[in-house]
């Protein structure tokens, strides 16, 4: 099976090296943060918190401000939302558990963040699975979601659906140009064993840290790498400490605003459908706003006078030729049923994409 869809991939890959932008880049977003609230937090019947681990220039800030606007809107002010973003709540892990706890309501992060809780839900982050972004997009909007769900719910949360800020790329302060430049690379990444495991694969030394330490440990040198969508690389400066961006495009940056089950269980059924009506209209909202916005953080990273740097045909095919074991891996914790359809979808939705 590994054999078979490496060579689906290599062809893919290989064919298709740049994030494909379906909005115009000269498209003026307005900042939903500064369209004041109309309504009064005291009137609320429901005060709703909305954390984000990044900084407000991130496609984050834009699902989280036009989720608070819809459900104030919509509630005719039953629902009052606040967004505390940058970490202002607490990492991850204490933000996850505040959810579960019942102190934090939403949390707009991206999906990976969740797979310790519900280790199934891990194959969403299946490394360079996916030939462009229209076929992860569409394999995300798939019936597929549905098979994990119940993961969800049984860890304590409410999944509504995917956003995302495109492909995560390397930024590194050497150059990525073999697979040998790889060697004891020590790189950033979210404290999620996949994640761990393909960095490993690729012979780089990964080291977990939480979101709000990467610049500092990067300007420091504590670490030569890390790993993010360009959206994100821009809105906290994480390019500012680093030479190099290497477009390995190896897994979707994939956000979800995920909610509280314990606060979702509370509301009554009126506001469940305006809030799960709400949030999937932000998350396709925060689709937009990253296609329009990725060309333009490139423009800004290379003005700053980062090199961008293409992965060759050569180096993919080394690159996803260490990949079996990280897939059997992922294959243990998902089990045969969730790994081959979920590939089985990707190459349906690929083929009917051609």
């Amino acid at each position: 099976m590994f054999n078979k869809y490496l060579q689906s991939a290599l062809c893919g890959l290989v064919c298709i090296l740049f994030t494909s932008v379906s909005a115009s880049a000269t498209e003026e977003l307005v900042n939903p943060s500064t369209i004041p609230s109309k309504f009064s937090q005291d009137k609320a019947q429901f005060v709703l918190n909305i954390a984000t681990p990044v900084a407000e220039d991130s496609v984050n800030h834009y699902i989280a401000y036009r989720a608070k606007h819809l459900f104030e809107e919509r509630s005719n002010g039953r629902l009052f939302a606040n967004v505390y973003e940058a970490s202002s709540l607490g990492g991850e892990r204490e933000t996850i558990e505040g959810m579960l706890s019942g102190t934090i309501d939403f949390f707009v992060t991206i999906s990976a963040a969740f797979t310790p809780f519900a280790p199934r839900t891990g194959i969403f982050d299946l490394p360079n699975a996916y030939p462009n972004l229209d076929v992860a997009r569409k394999t995300l909007d798939s019936d597929f979601l549905q098979l994990l769900i119940p993961d969800y719910e049984a860890a304590g949360f409410k999944m509504f659906g995917f956003s995302d800020a495109g492909f995560r790329q390397a930024t590194s302060n050497r150059l990525l140009r073999k697979i040998e430049d790889f060697k004891g690379l020590k790189i950033r990444t979210m404290e999620n064993p996949n994640h761990l495991a393909y960095w490993k694969a690729l012979g780089a030394n990964p080291t977990p840290m939480d979101f709000s330490e990467v610049y500092i440990s990067l300007q420091q040198g504590t670490i030569d790498a890390q790993e993010n969508p360009y959206d994100l690389i821009v809105a906290n400066k994480l390019y500012e400490p680093q030479k190099y961006i290497t477009e390995t495009n190896h897994v979707i940056h994939g956000l979800t605003m995920m909610m509280s089950k314990l606060k979702y269980d509370a509301m009554p059924d009126d506001l469940k459908q305006i809030v799960e009506k709400s949030v999937k209209e932000a998350l396709a909202y925060g689709r937009h706003v990253a296609d329009v916005r990725i060309e333009s953080r490139k423009k800004i990273v290379t003005d700053y006078g980062c090199v961008i740097e293409l992965v060759s045909p050569e180096l993919r095919k080394q690159m996803l030729s260490r990949l079996e074991d990280v897939y059997s891996q992922m294959r243990k914790a998902t089990g045969d049923k969730i790994m081959d359809t979920f590939l089985k979808r990707i190459a349906d939705i690929e083929a009917v994409s051609k």
